[in-house]
């Protein structure tokens, strides 16, 4: 049943079964025109069949009824006409879609546009990740798929753990989740299964640092040199791993493509040569291909060979282990990025538009946002000692670490 607010030019719609009603404002806001609205709204919204009914949003439904009043009557009885006839009315008998043959569809037309061997195991991933909560939750066809079932997938992917060595699921982990049932919706409205492409597009995740993302907390100076201390009498390769990671600001994951091959004169060429706008084989995004300056401590790994080694994944685990997080615990991978940004900025050893390239982000405001708070120019008076205190550590790093 609607309802109309004259005040602000309001409808308002309560669908049957649903928490959350539908509403939208018109442009026009004369009572007159406004009682007109309803009655077309009421009209248009029984002519449309249930299941659409329950999917077609707000800006939908005021386009149609914006439309309606335009036309006259003739136009009208058109429109309605078309409506009913279109696949979207009363008369809609099309055969039900199963949502595990959506999911084979949708992961069917990812890997036929190309993927490696590695995205098509995490594709897999996602596609059981989707599949386990439409049977949780009891959805068998596309026609269970509302309005409120992104917001549903959300609330139980925060407590559905695939890794038990995880205390919480990450903002990263959840919008990668919902952009694949995202994705879902739009395959399904491709092939005709469900009339709404749009259907849960307005839907976030909000990433609350500290909650649901990790804080951006470089490492001090005093911290950094600590580590490598402890790590140049432990493990050659961690310790060669880790210092590469500080020099560099590469992803932990990216370590395992830098081979030996990987130095072509004075630039370490990651993910294979720039590739414009194209995502390279290896990377996340196209900015992911990228060469960083090979500096002579950087030289003097490759040369040492021991970062060849050891792969990513055990990097992560022996940051977890005894002795190494009894003396520095809280120590991420990702912290040593972080480190590397604070160090070149702080320092003014690179500008921002060179930290963002070497980091690999496709967008200078990433960059910007995350780091920005530590470039020099924002620091007040009395700071000349932190930034002079960074340049010596990366001159150290970079130049005089193996001397």
């Amino acid at each position: 049943m609607a309802s109309i607010s004259v005040t602000i030019g309001q409808i308002r719609e309560r669908r049957a079964g649903r928490g959350r009603p539908m509403y939208y404002c018109l442009d026009i806001k004369e009572p007159q025109y406004l009682k007109l609205a309803l009655r077309a709204h009421e009209l248009i919204m029984g002519t449309l069949a249930p299941k659409v009914r329950e999917t077609i949003t707000a800006k939908e439904m005021k386009s149609a009824v914006q439309a309606y009043l335009a036309f006259d009557n003739a136009g009208k009885k058109a429109l309605l006409e078309k409506i009913a006839l279109s696949g979207y009315g009363k008369n809609d008998e099309k055969p039900e879609v199963s949502l595990e043959q959506l999911a084979e569809t949708w992961f069917e037309q990812k890997r036929v546009q190309g993927v490696t061997d590695k995205q098509l195991e995490a594709m897999l991933h996602e596609k059981k990740i989707i599949l386990d909560f439409f049977f949780t939750l009891g959805l068998r066809t596309i026609v269970d798929l509302k309005l409120d079932t992104a917001y549903t997938f959300l609330a139980w992917r925060s407590t559905a753990n695939y890794n038990n060595r995880q205390t919480r699921i990450s903002a990263s982990t959840m919008k990668h989740n919902l952009q694949t049932l995202k994705q879902m919706a739009k395959v399904a409205a491709r092939n005709g299964w469900l009339p709404n492409a749009t259907l849960w597009d307005d839907v976030e995740v909000k990433i609350i640092a500290g909650v649901n993302t990790k804080i951006v907390e470089p490492l001090s100076v005093d911290l950094q040199r600590r580590i490598l201390a402890f790590l140049k009498n432990a493990r050659s390769e961690l310790h060669d791993s880790i210092l590469f990671l500080l020099l560099t600001g590469i992803r932990v994951g990216e370590l395992d493509n830098i081979k030996p091959e990987s130095i072509r004169g004075n630039g370490i060429v990651l993910h294979g040569e720039a590739v414009g706008r194209n995502k390279p084989i290896s990377g996340k995004t196209a900015a992911a291909a990228r060469t960083l300056p090979v500096c002579p401590t950087i030289a003097e790994i490759f040369r040492r060979g021991h970062v060849f080694k050891i792969s990513a994944a055990n990097i992560s685990l022996a940051l977890k282990r005894n002795p190494f997080v009894k003396a520095f615990p809280g120590i991420h991978p990702h912290r040593f990025r972080h480190t590397f940004a604070v160090n070149k900025l702080l320092s003014q050893a690179a500008t921002l538009q060179m930290v963002s390239y070497q980091l690999g982000h496709s967008d200078i405001g990433t960059t910007a946002n995350l780091y920005g708070k530590f470039v020099p120019e924002h620091f007040k008076v009395g700071f000349e000692e932190a930034i002079k205190e960074r340049r010596e550590l990366v001159e150290w790093l970079e130049n005089l670490y193996f001397l």
